[in-house]
């Protein structure tokens, strides 16, 4: 309800309360006097009616009632507080909604009261709270507060609820004070701020780093992101450099290389780069790049995350495996080559102490040429694993004729006990691979499936072309299978768990190098007591008329460097050929010998005089291009090991060529170094191809002689 009380100057008043009540009701927002409707066109009738008619037919005194009636009810159905004071300082009008807004002085909101009183009443009730002295001051402000208008302003009132406070001066001088209640509003905006301030802290405490980029400046960064770069200007980020990035060469700032923002283009996937900080350290960074928007136009949120502890831990766990690997590599390379050197020593030793027991002599001799091929099979074992990269003598191979090949070859040895299946062909499928491998990998497989079977079983070998441009080769078994502890380790040099002296534990090493080198993978299904499945995927090559693999002898499957009984072979007997291979071949010529190895420079020096040469010697390259500018150039051939300190052998024969194109060169190597491509030399134009060779070490001296004198006819 809404008193009023009696004006002593109507026409003054209702100007005022008209005047202000329009205000209030032209900055209502729409449908918010939806019930105000009819009485509001009650008022504005009766205004009309009364402005209209100048001599009305009620009593003034009637008409002023219905009037302060009208405006009463219309104030009263607002939801707003509303209150007029005059310009006295007294109370003209004021609604139930004010009222509760002071619970405190309820009672006292009536028309006639001044505004001090109220305010001393608001005092004695608790109001200014309960250490206030002298309340004077107290009320002089709020009195001062109350005569000058000013924007709204936001209060908790006696009822516990916000409202936003306007106050409005009227012409005549009175006060209009309207109460908007905000309760909620202030609700929404608290949580709102806490949200706000809870997820500034996640962000701020945060372990990793968060940046947002909008193309031209950093617009955020967190504190974290501040600590990983060294920086909290960003200005200085944006010139932080990274170096040795996944994604890109040389060295370039992150902001330079990511595409701006809002391109269209997808975010660029995680990056790993290393980077310099201000204060000049080296750390490790992941960069997550992810869309974001920034007062509406396009950004990239970034995280940067700080790998450098977990890189250093990759590196000393990688450097920890890479030395306990070459540990084992180094004990089974010194076990195998023990047996080897003892059976050399051992058969030397024998024969020396019988010079003159001729028979006795040639075994022993026979049994070290063994020993020293097997030294070699090893080694070339050890360089096919140890070295990325197709082999010399990879070439296009139909895969049916080497496992054709194969079958024959382990028919008879494997027996019926385990019995050999052929199941598809490939279509004919072709990979590019040495052959000799391609036989030794799958005969190694095969030979592991039969130990896996010590009671017998069938051995499965399925060809079968991909979807995708590739075939697979599976050998299959029904044995004891693999233990899921060591089957991770399966593919490591010198590691096996066959019984001590039956197996190398090179031979799944050289399947899985075998198989990488040719563009393709291995895997293993295996489980215990069901037997193992291995999967070779291979790519294919497209070409009409691909290059048969030859049935390779019994070296090519490196039966020289496992031992005859590896395979079940040690009852055969195999007749040497008698040596005689250099019997008749004798050559006048001169030869520049080059090879830093003492021993194996007079091995060599001595076959060439075998074969009635004479020999000039030189310890390494400067030594060998000094000789031939002493001798004039007059040598007939250059046999040079490529390996040597300062100047290498494919220096000196590229050196002495510039001077003789047309000299015979003999290349020597038991690993040729990876740094220095030897293509211009084996495939010189000017020699045709044919005056060129490379030969591996060890050196086998009829081998040396043929190619001697092929080069030299």
């Amino acid at each position: 309800m809404v008193e009023c009380r009696v004006m002593d100057r109507p026409d003054q008043e209702l100007a005022e309360l008209l005047t202000s009540l329009g205000a209030r009701l032209s900055a209502a927002p729409p449908g918010a006097l939806n019930d105000l409707r009819d009485p509001l066109r009650a008022l504005r009738d009766r205004l009309s009616a009364t402005l209209d008619d100048p001599t009305p037919s009620h009593p003034l005194g009637a008409g002023e009632a219905h009037f302060r009636a009208l405006l009463s009810d219309a104030i009263g159905c607002v939801s707003e507080g509303f209150v007029l004071f005059g310009a006295d300082g007294r109370l003209v009008l004021c609604n139930d909604r004010y009222r509760a807004a002071y619970p405190l002085l309820s009672d006292h909101l009536i028309p006639g009261v001044r505004f001090a009183d109220l305010l001393r009443v608001a005092v004695e009730r608790g109001a200014a709270g309960d250490d206030l002295g002298d309340p004077s001051d107290w009320i002089a402000e709020r009195l001062n507060r109350h005569t000058r208008s000013g924007p709204p302003t936001d209060h908790r009132l006696g009822d516990g609820r916000w409202y936003r406070i306007s106050e409005h001066a009227t012409r005549f001088g009175g006060v209009v004070k309207i109460l908007t209640d905000i309760t909620e509003l202030k609700r929404h905006e608290e949580a709102l701020a806490d949200s706000e301030a809870r997820y500034r802290r996640l962000v701020e405490m945060a372990p990793y780093g968060i940046l947002i980029w909008d193309g031209q400046r950093v617009r955020f960064a967190n504190r974290s992101a501040a600590l990983i770069l060294g920086s909290g200007d960003p200005e200085a980020m944006l010139r932080i450099p990274l170096v040795e990035a996944t994604e890109f060469d040389g060295v370039q700032r992150l902001f330079d290389w990511l595409p701006p923002p809002g391109s269209g283009l997808e975010a660029p996937p995680p990056v790993e780069a290393r980077f310099v900080t201000a204060q000049g350290a080296l750390r490790e960074l992941e960069v997550g790049i992810h869309p974001f928007a920034v007062e509406g136009e396009a950004a990239w949120f970034l995280v940067l995350t700080d790998i450098t502890g977990r890189k250093q831990a990759e590196r000393a766990i990688q450097q920890a495996q890479k030395m306990q690997a070459i540990g084992q590599l180094a004990g089974g390379i010194a076990h195998e080559f023990n047996n080897m050197l003892t059976a050399i020593g051992g058969f030397a030793q024998m024969a020396r102490r019988a010079p003159q027991d001729r028979p006795r002599v040639e075994q022993c001799l026979t049994e070290i040429v063994k020993a020293t091929d097997r030294a070699s099979g090893l080694t070339a074992q050890l360089l096919s694993f140890g070295r990325p990269g197709q082999t010399d003598a990879a070439r296009p191979v139909r895969v049916g004729a080497v496992i054709d090949d194969l079958r024959r070859f382990l028919g008879p040895t494997l027996g019926e006990r385990h019995p050999l299946r052929i199941e598809g062909a490939g279509g004919g499928a072709v990979v590019t691979i040495d052959p000799a491998l391609l036989h030794q990998l799958l005969l190694n497989l095969v030979l592991n499936a039969r130990d896996a079977m010590p009671e017998g079983g069938p051995i499965t070998i399925a060809v079968e072309r991909a979807d995708d441009p590739g075939v697979t080769i599976t050998v299959a078994d029904t044995g004891c299978g693999i233990d899921p502890a060591v089957v991770d380790r399966i593919f490591e040099p010198f590691f096996t768990t066959k019984e001590p002296g039956a197996g190398t534990g090179l031979g799944l090493a050289l399947v899985y190098s075998t198989v990488a080198r040719a563009g393709g993978a291995v895997e293993v299904d295996s489980e215990p007591g069901r037997g193992t499945i291995f999967t070779l995927h291979f790519p294919v090559v497209d070409l009409a008329e691909p290059q048969q693999a030859d049935a390779p002898g019994l070296d090519a499957f490196g039966l020289d460097a496992f031992g005859l009984d590896a395979f079940g072979l040690d009852g055969a007997v195999f007749l040497d050929a008698e040596d005689d291979e250099m019997e008749g071949l004798s050559m006048a010529a001169t030869v520049l010998l080059v090879e830093d190895e003492a021993q194996v420079r007079d091995f060599i020096r001595l076959t060439l005089e075998d074969l009635g040469m004479r020999v000039v010697c030189a310890a390494d390259g400067t030594e060998a291009l000094r000789a031939y500018a002493d001798h004039g150039g007059a040598f007939d051939l250059l046999v040079t090991d490529l390996v040597m300190p300062q100047v290498g052998g494919a220096s000196v024969a590229r050196a002495l060529r510039r001077e003789n194109p047309d000299l015979p060169t003999v290349l020597m190597s038991g690993y040729p170094p990876e740094t220095e491509s030897l293509d211009d030399l084996l495939a010189d134009p000017k020699s045709g191809g044919r005056r060129i060779v490379f030969l591996r070490k060890p050196i086998n001296p009829d081998e040396l002689a043929d190619t001697i004198h092929a080069l030299l006819i």
